[in-house]
């Protein structure tokens, strides 16, 4: 019996196919799940900036009402938001007339943690 020479170039030509194929498709799913991350990254940390000036904005118009109000919630108690802490980090003079204010905001989830912190002057006239 004899064997056509073109026979096993079909067979080769597949096998290539499906190397070149595997190896686009790893590279897809790697593609995909760091694209995953990187959104759950940015939602924690938009969760967290959002809960840091939430907290923030309490204290502000506490400082306005009455200029050497205390914390309005701090590390030990914590104010709660959709899944993250967030807390007035110091309130510090920054002046006669001023007070700087730190907020911080603190998420975790999906095997992460994200903090945001803000930083404010607040100017009694």
């Amino acid at each position: 019996m004899r064997l056509n020479p073109q026979a096993g170039s079909m067979l080769v030509s597949i096998i290539f196919i499906i190397v070149i194929l595997s190896g686009l498709m790893a590279a897809m799913v790697t593609l995909s799940g760091q694209s995953s991350r990187q959104l759950v990254y940015e939602v924690q940390a938009l969760k967290a900036r959002l809960a840091a000036e939430s907290v923030l904005e309490q204290q502000i118009y506490a400082v306005l009402d009455n200029f050497n109000a205390d914390k309005v919630v701090d590390k030990d108690s914590p104010f709660f938001v959709n899944g993250c802490d967030a807390y007035i980090h110091s309130i510090t003079p920054a002046g006669a007339l001023q007070r700087q204010i730190i907020s911080t905001g603190s998420c975790t989830g999906s095997g992460l943690t994200v903090v945001r912190n803000i930083e404010v002057e607040v100017i009694n006239e």
